[in-house]
């Protein structure tokens, strides 16, 4: 496929994972023998970027690790309480490089598709993937995929997911519902491609604001009459939030020069882009609560704000084989935020309830490869519009060897705060801003080394200027006070710098296996402001092997997973952000998960004893202030594909 040329990993989610050679269990890529059924390789996903992966049906450690609600590993992320929960950080990634303000609400979006997760197939017949897991208490998780080709150069796709989860605290149940489909075409003679996505989320949660301080004693002295965890009080249980949005995506390319060879040498692209997206984000309540300090109105809470993104963007590109590859943009945004009324302060003074505008922004890649060193520079430049903005990136890998890779980064970016942090309206008081704040700058030098046998070897260097946040303002004496008064803040005179420094390996002794992943964290200057555990590590030990005359592979063993003690960020469910505070201190633990995989065709089942320390040490453990870990559990996932 000329269109989509570039075959190698992708960090995929969604119908079918993408294969990495690395990660794949002891296995036959061959669907179906006895039908005599394409292999799995002929079922082709491509991204965004047009980078070309294939389904992977097999068993690996990796996909035990990926086998959870967002089907990403979540080693930085510490789960809060009920499945569909916001997660806390436990290290932080900083290459978000959009020049263009985001809704808000983060701890919102971490099932919440971008453009990046969606994917496009060619498939040789129908491929179906069904997703399965048990929730804590009443409900499932599931998750389901189609696709096909319609001809051999038309396919489509649909996805749908469902989560109900109760939960084991009292107002915590999760639910969503997501919807996508994808459409992907190419032209007889190969030139013209045609790539299309619509997506519909709806993420609702009921909040509860996490345990009284009375409830975290009761829980930490594990007093038997709360082993109920419906037993614990929690700040309020009438008030929930919801996140939902539509967008819709266009993505074209036509080759206007070919090119004299099969290298695509001297070939010309035009593309064009399109995307049009419209967010909600409400917090309901229907009663007001202390816990957020005075209110304007006393019943019926509904803060809510409105989001609506729609970009244009016009491509074009030239391919030398010496000179390497060059690609020119340029890109119209037009953007809205907007709550529903003006709000007129104590003071006089007005909260707005509309920022709108548009951006023109100018964007280039330049990308090479010579012998064994490949290259790779971008930049972006908002030229025009309601904010500034700019971005510049290179980036270096060299292959050593057919064994290790080097690669190496700086990046440095200016963008503006998400639209939170400028403008935020609400019924509780304190929660009504209208800020004027300067761009964050980030600057990012990073690198990594990868080896096939001993793993991979990654570090950075962050720092950022102007760093933006949410914080307490004044005194906190009990759990009850932290979120009384919150601001958008911005950190004017000092800079945050950041080390962070990653380490993993995966090692087969025969029928044996260890796999490790290590994080060292270093805050060099603002660690009140970027509160992060020195150390964060898993460990796992497990057998694999195949049975049952080799038709059934199976894979078991024990997973510890700790971090150190750290001040924690807290939830806030009225913005859905984490909110800096130094009240109290989360204190690190550790812990461990027995379980037992298997494999039978193109099925993988997952069965998992959760936090199985819970069984003999009790659960005196918090995931962030007022959040109490999850219980000993036994859990059963899923994953089945068919080809058809």
């Amino acid at each position: 496929m000329q269109g989509q040329e570039r075959l190698k990993k992708t960090e995929g989610a969604g119908g079918g994972e993408p294969v990495n050679r690395a990660e794949r269990g002891i296995d036959t890529q061959r669907v179906n023998k006895k039908d005599d059924m394409p292999p799995a390789t002929d079922y082709k996903i491509i991204n965004r970027e047009r980078d070309t992966t294939v389904v992977d049906t097999s068993l690996s450690i990796q996909k035990y690790f990926k086998a959870n609600y967002l089907r990403k590993d979540n080693f930085e992320l510490l789960a809060l309480h009920n499945v569909g929960m916001p997660y806390n950080k436990l290290g932080h990634d900083f290459q978000d490089f959009s020049l263009t303000p985001k809704l808000g609400a983060s701890a919102k979006h971490f099932n919440y598709k971008t453009k990046d997760d969606i994917y496009y197939y060619e498939t040789p017949t129908p491929f179906t993937e069904l997703y399965f897991r048990t929730v804590l208490e009443q409900g499932q998780s599931l998750k389901s995929f189609f696709t096909t080709n319609l001809n051999p150069r038309l396919n489509f796709s649909v996805a749908y997911e469902a989560l109900n989860s109760l939960g084991e605290y009292v107002h915590a149940r999760s639910e969503a519902s997501n919807f996508s489909t994808s459409f992907n075409y190419r032209n007889k003679s190969d030139r013209y491609f045609l790539r299309f996505h619509f997506t519909s989320h709806d993420l609702e949660q009921q909040e509860n604001g996490g345990l009284t301080t009375e409830s975290v004693q009761n829980f930490v002295n594990e007093v038997p009459e709360f082993e109920n965890r419906a037993s614990l009080a929690v700040q309020f249980q009438d008030a929930f939030s919801r996140l939902w949005g539509n967008r819709l995506y266009i993505d074209q390319e036509y080759i206007l020069v070919r090119g004299n060879d099969s290298t695509q040498n001297n070939q010309i692209r035009l593309a064009h882009e399109l995307s049009i997206e419209d967010k909600n984000y409400a917090f309901n309540q229907e009663d007001a609560s202390s816990y957020f300090g005075p209110t304007l109105v006393n019943d019926n809470i509904r803060d809510e704000v409105k989001h609506f993104e729609y970009q244009n963007e016009l491509k074009a590109s030239y391919k030398q084989n010496l000179l390497g590859k060059f690609e020119f943009a340029a890109q119209i945004t037009d953007f809205r935020y907007q709550y529903n009324a003006i709000y007129v302060q104590e003071d006089g003074s007005l909260i707005p309830n509309l920022l709108n505008g548009n951006l023109y922004s100018l964007s280039g890649i330049y990308a090479n490869k010579i012998g064994d060193l490949s290259y790779k520079g971008e930049a972006k430049y908002n030229v025009a519009g309601e904010f500034d903005g700019s971005f510049l990136k290179g980036e270096l890998n060299y292959a050593i060897n057919k064994q290790t890779d080097v690669n190496a980064f700086l990046s440095v970016s200016s963008r503006a705060p998400d639209f939170n942090y400028l403008l935020n309206q609400s019924a509780y008081q304190n929660y009504n801003w209208f800020n004027n704040l300067d761009n964050i700058d980030t600057q990012i030098l990073g690198g990594k080394i990868s080896h096939k046998k001993f793993g991979n070897l990654e570090a950075s260097l962050t720092q950022i200027k102007n760093y933006t946040y949410f914080g307490s303002l004044g005194e906190i004496e009990s759990l009850e006070e932290v979120f009384t008064n919150v601001k958008a803040l911005q950190a004017t005179d000092q800079d945050v710098r950041y080390v962070k420094v990653k380490a993993t390996n995966d090692m087969q002794f025969g029928v044996f296996g260890m796999h490790h992943s290590l994080l060292y964290q270093n805050v060099l200057n603002g660690e009140n402001l970027l509160p992060t555990p020195d150390f964060v590590s898993r460990n796992t030990l497990y057998y694999q092997d195949h049975w049952f005359e080799k038709a059934t592979f199976i894979q078991t063993g024990i997973s510890f997973k700790y971090f150190t003690d750290f001040n924690s960020t807290m939830f806030n469910p009225i913005l859905n952000e984490f909110v800096v505070q130094d009240f109290t201190n989360l204190e690190g633990f550790y812990n461990v998960d027995l379980f037992f995989n298997a494999k039978v065709r193109s099925a993988r089942l997952f069965f998992v004893l959760e936090n199985a320390t819970g069984l003999f040490e009790g659960n005196t453990n918090f995931t962030a202030p007022g959040y109490a870990l999850r219980d000993f559990r036994f859990r059963f996932g899923l994953v089945w594909n068919f080809f058809l």
